[in-house]
């Protein structure tokens, strides 16, 4: 007997579940079942390399009543039968407001055609962020060094940095990818302390942290991965047509893609979610599946209905991780289905940050250009 029918035995037969509803039932319980990689961007050793740092990550749990059944038998019933016929009204997802707008922004991004490159021509992605920085002062060398270099909470002291990357994707993605990143440079500051610290890494920042421009033939970075993409099990892939378009397929498969990483598993979801939108390569209809199954995630709520990143403003759908008591966002346009980019909001104060600071945040646009750059100068604008 499958967990289905054991189910059926025990509630109404008169409710048949639909197909779209049992495979996210039977998703979830899969997901549960296996345990909970890092992702890291691509790094050359050797070479001075500019990194735009890659967001790190409270499983909700349901208590069900009504029959009693023995053993893993009884799991698996109540699993499926909280993603199936839900728990007083909750279906195992998303908050219900963040579902449907995530839902509504897959319709319209499924409207909307991606971008034509033409012969010579290149998708131009553009990411503006910031993601902060903490450290110590100089003038607070002696106090650590007398206390056999332990640093305490009040030696900490935060800034907030900014960061300009640009990505050309040929036409013919067997040629040349061109990659420009710019030197990061102070942005925010919060209050004397952080403007010293600000100070004294803006030396630091114009002579470790120059721009570069590089040139990866069909995308593939010196260590032989993708620069960009989704992450696998050990690698970073721009086949998207090898994951699943069905929302609890996918979200299936992300769960096994991410393993034991993360502060949790369902905020790991979403942060594997997020690296796939944030080099702006993935299709409009993987775009559609990924909002689908951002829906599935337990925990996830719209945490600002007004986010602006890089002058847009969108809607923050994201979850908050207790662990550390962050919140990370993505902020898209339901309207149209735009992603604008993601953020991450600390609910709590420590070194510099004010508690509701957003410490990192990158905001993705895309268009098409004739030619790409053959110097950095457009990190000089």
């Amino acid at each position: 007997m499958d967990e289905l029918t054991l189910l059926r035995n025990t509630r109404d037969d008169s409710r048949e579940p639909g197909s779209e509803v049992l495979a996210r039932g039977r998703a979830a319980l899969a997901a549960r079942i296996d345990g909970e990689t890092p992702v890291a961007l691509f790094a050359q050793v050797g070479e001075k390399t500019a990194f735009c740092p890659t967001p790190a990550r409270r499983r909700r749990t349901v208590a069900w009543a009504g029959f009693s059944v023995l053993g893993a038998t009884s799991v698996a019933v109540a699993l499926v039968a909280t993603n199936v016929l839900g728990v007083a009204g909750w279906n195992g997802g998303a908050d219900p407001a963040a579902a449907s707008a995530l839902h509504s922004a897959a319709l319209a991004t499924m409207e909307v055609s991606d971008p034509i490159v033409g012969p010579g021509q290149y998708l131009f992605i553009r990411t503006d962020g910031a993601f902060g920085a903490i450290g110590t002062l100089e003038e607070d060398a002696e106090k650590i060094q007398a206390n056999d270099g332990n640093i305490l909470p009040e030696d900490n002291v935060s800034m907030i940095d900014s960061y300009h990357d640009e990505l050309y994707v040929p036409a013919d993605r067997d040629d040349d990818w061109v990659w420009i990143q710019c030197g990061r440079r102070p942005l925010q500051t919060f209050g004397p302390r952080s403007e010293a610290f600000a100070s004294e890494q803006a030396a630091s920042f114009y002579e470790y942290d120059s721009s570069v421009i590089r040139r990866f033939p069909g995308g593939i970075g010196p260590d032989g991965r993708s620069v960009v993409g989704y992450q696998t099990l050990t690698d970073t892939s721009v086949n998207y047509d090898a994951l699943p378009r069905d929302p609890a397929e996918l979200l299936s498969k992300i769960y096994e893609l991410n393993g034991n990483a993360g502060q949790s598993r369902d905020g790991e979801a979403l942060e594997w979610i997020r690296s796939a939108l944030y080099r702006g390569t993935a299709p409009a209809e993987f775009r559609a599946a990924l909002y689908k199954a951002a829906a599935l995630i337990p925990g996830v709520a719209i945490t600002d209905q007004q986010a602006t990143l890089n002058g847009i403003t969108g809607i923050a759908i994201g979850r908050l991780e207790p662990a550390n008591n962050v919140q990370y966002d993505i902020i898209i346009d339901p309207e149209t289905g735009q992603y604008i980019g993601e953020r991450e909001v600390t609910l709590t104060a420590y070194a510099s940050f004010p508690a509701g600071t957003a410490t990192s945040w990158t905001a993705v646009t895309t268009s098409v250009v004739d030619a790409a750059p053959t110097d950095i100068a457009t990190c000089d604008r």
